[in-house]
């Protein structure tokens, strides 16, 4: 019984490869039809009923293999049942179209009649195969698989509004169930189209915690306190363009506050029942559970004003990947990237003049704990539109702060354990837009120099903050 049952599923992985022979054949009968009902010639003919031969077999075989492939499970059902069925309509309409083709011009007279209306059942034919198409790449991509990826312009054109999110709040986030409140409303949002309770592509459903920790075909998906080893974590974090990114290209992307919400429930044991005050809390995580409490969940409002960024070179990316340095969208319907160096101690100021590649897209740099010097902010300051920019515990100094003054967009610079002075101060007050500035263990003092932008604050610490195991996570 169990050999049947494999065999039913090795059968069942061929429909995606078989189904589309019958939509190229049967669309190819019916082309061929138009052009021998103006053009009557014999060999138009013998063509048709040939191609529609093959098409029928192919259509029946598709029929055959997609049943073997439900049966596995993982799609919604009313989506599924009008993929079956109409793909039953095509191979019995397309096997009684080829017996017209085949029967001969003396039969009776009610063949005769619907003989004389092989095109008739061609068009119906294809109009079915599009039809079923269409719900078969909803079972496969998701609903709106196409309207979603369309160019703005067109959709505007279109009259079709952008997806709204759901967006969630919560009045307290120290009093919230951190799975229940906060990771759910995440994953409801992101992942429960092609991983919840109707759909579960790979056999992975994420809408409740048995499906959660039940994992899907390739294994369990969470492994409580590490996020190296949890996969729901991983998928979410592999560069722009991967295959295995999550959620795939053309979706609507999960921001980096959501990850960082994610990976912190996950590194503080993935507890079902715990309130937010009974986790360990770094203060961007707090800062994070801030702005939901506020109704501002989405970090990428900070970058709604920024023009679109260019498309990003799938082969550096993957290249820089390779290395270490992480390159991850940071803006839902743009190209924005946060660049994260955490994994890659080596990188250098070498490795900044190759992110010039990408300058017009990096609006957060967290180069920490690397290889850069003075000289590398020379080539940071080309970054029109960095927002962020993390240089804790590197040999920058005051002398390379100075060139950071070109910098038009910059609201946040960490200098932690930097051997920065008061002097960095003076440097970094020139720029107009600066708010925050972390200066722990360093001789930066908070004083005003009465020079320049008066906005910044200068946080010097003098507390200690817990070091989350996914402040280091090697990819």
């Amino acid at each position: 019984m169990m050999f049947l049952e494999e065999l039913a599923l090795f059968i069942g992985r061929w429909h995606p490869l078989l189904v589309h022979l019958p939509i190229g054949m049967l669309i190819l009968a019916f082309a061929m039809a138009v052009v021998d009902r103006y053009r009557k010639q014999l060999e138009y003919f013998s063509a048709i009923r040939f191609t529609l031969l093959l098409g029928s077999v192919a259509a029946i075989v598709a029929c055959i293999t997609g049943y073997f492939l439900s049966r596995n499970g993982g799609y919604e059902a009313d989506v599924l049942g009008y993929h079956k069925w109409l793909g039953v309509a095509v191979a019995v309409i397309s096997v009684v179209t080829f017996l017209l083709y085949r029967a001969p011009t003396h039969a009776k007279i009610w063949i005769q009649v619907l003989r004389s209306q092989r095109l008739m059942f061609l068009l119906i034919v294809v109009i079915l195969v599009g039809v079923a198409g269409h719900f078969g790449g909803t079972l496969t991509h998701g609903e709106g698989y196409m309207k979603d990826v369309l160019p703005t312009a067109l959709k505007s054109t279109l009259g079709i509004a952008p997806p709204k999110e759901g967006v969630f709040t919560l009045t307290n986030a120290q009093e919230a169930v951190v799975y229940q409140d906060i990771i759910q409303p995440i994953l409801k949002q992101r992942c429960q189209s092609c991983h919840g309770e109707k759909k579960r592509e790979g056999g992975l459903a994420l809408h409740n915690q048995q499906a959660m920790l039940q994992g899907g075909d390739g294994g369990a998906v969470l492994v409580k306190g590490d996020t190296v080893k949890s996969e729901l974590y991983a998928r979410l974090v592999l560069p722009e363009g991967h295959e295995k990114r999550m959620p795939p290209s053309g979706r609507s992307p999960i921001t980096m506050d959501q990850i960082k919400l994610i990976s912190w429930w996950i590194a503080a044991g993935a507890d079902f029942e715990r309130k937010g005050k009974e986790l360990p809390q770094s203060k961007e995580i707090l800062t994070i559970l801030t702005k939901l409490e506020n109704g501002h969940q989405e970090e990428t409002s900070l970058y709604a004003a920024l023009p679109a960024a260019p498309p990003l070179p799938k082969d550096k990316i993957q290249a820089w990947q390779a290395r270490g340095i992480k390159i991850m969208s940071i803006a839902a319907d743009n190209n924005m990237v946060m660049v994260n160096a955490v994994n890659y101690a080596q990188f250098s100021n070498k490795d900044l003049e190759d992110l010039l590649a990408i300058k017009d897209n990096i609006v957060q740099l967290k180069i920490g704990r690397t290889a850069v010097t003075n000289a590398g902010m020379i080539t940071v300051a080309k970054f029109p539109v960095l927002h962020r920019l993390h240089l804790e515990y590197t040999a920058v100094t005051d002398e390379g702060l100075l060139h950071l003054q070109r910098l038009k967009k910059v609201t946040y610079i960490n200098l932690v354990g930097t051997k920065v002075t008061q002097q960095a101060l003076i440097h970094l007050q020139k720029i107009p837009t600066l708010t925050h500035l972390y200066a722990f263990n360093t001789q930066l003092r908070e004083t005003e120099t009465g020079e320049g932008n008066s906005k910044i604050r200068v946080d010097t610490g003098n507390y200690v903050l817990p070091y989350l195991p996914s402040d280091s996570v090697i990819f």
